[in-house]
């Protein structure tokens, strides 16, 4: 469904995931397609709703695949993402087919006009890619925080790409700006306190398994009776607060692991 955030801020979501639309005097803007039948759905959506309009601009969060096949089907669309993205595709050259090759490249954090709309692209180095990239649109107070806000939700196998510090810069600095509207780019529809939340659930899963982990001397992950005395303890601790969120018990495993590893590698 497409539906309205406010003012020219939109979202279109279909399952999993969730495009930002944004509507200017001079066409439409998409921020991450995601899949060829997410891209599908999303182009009749705006035919339907805004016929005439065409999609002006297509723009990548972050170099990551899953948020951006399928955006070819936007013909003639200026693509917009971090300047890395086009040789980092390459490198998946079968994954990577039908993804629109990058013609303006940004870096840093960029103030895009697009059309009558101010679009501040926010660059958040070092935490779930280097290329990663949040949104602000001042006018309209919406914040889209691609793959930096679950409603509730443990992250599908705690992000393999993911940077613990840089990631909690990254979002202690869209929590900041204390706009009105915040979009998630998976999962449901939330608020500040849900992006909140996200992010104190899991600054508790680093304080907590590091505590654990240290406190028992696990100088190396292959150390696996103290893991698991770790894991269950970290279990204990965590369950009762975080329990009800969806995947807890189908992710912990791996949020753990990752954490485990993080706090051995230092990432």
């Amino acid at each position: 469904s497409l539906y309205q955030v406010s003012g020219p801020v939109y979202a279109f979501e279909r399952g999993f995931t969730r495009s930002l639309v944004l509507r200017t005097n001079e066409g439409i803007a998409v921020i991450d397609t995601f899949s060829d039948e997410h891209a599908a759905a999303l182009k009749l959506s705006i035919q339907k709703a805004f016929s005439g309009e065409p999609v002006r601009w297509v723009i990548f969060s972050h170099n990551h695949l899953d948020h951006i096949r399928g955006p070819a089907i936007f013909t003639g669309a200026e693509v917009i993402a971090h300047a890395d993205t086009n040789a980092l595709v390459h490198d998946w050259p079968e994954a990577g087919k039908g993804i629109a090759t990058v013609t303006r490249s940004i870096t840093g954090d960029q103030t895009l006009l697009l059309g009558n709309l101010e679009v501040r692209a926010l660059y958040m180095p070092y935490s779930h890619s280097h290329t990663l990239y949040g949104f602000y649109v001042p006018s309209a107070s919406s914040v889209y925080a691609p793959d930096m806000m679950f409603v509730k939700t443990l992250p599908p196998f705690d992000f393999p790409d993911f940077y613990y510090p840089g990631y909690i810069r990254a979002l202690d600095r869209l929590i900041a700006l204390n706009a009105d509207h915040y979009i998630p780019s998976h999962t449901g529809r939330g608020s500040k306190q849900d992006l909140v939340d996200y992010r104190d659930m899991t600054v508790a899963f680093q304080t907590v398994v590091r505590r654990e982990i240290l406190s028992r001397g696990v100088e190396s992950p292959t150390d696996g009776p103290a893991l698991r005395e770790a894991l269950r303890a970290a279990y204990a601790e965590l369950q009762p607060k975080y329990g009800s969120w969806h995947g807890f018990n189908d992710m912990f495993v791996p949020k753990f692991g990752r954490h485990v590893g993080g706090t051995y590698l230092g990432y």
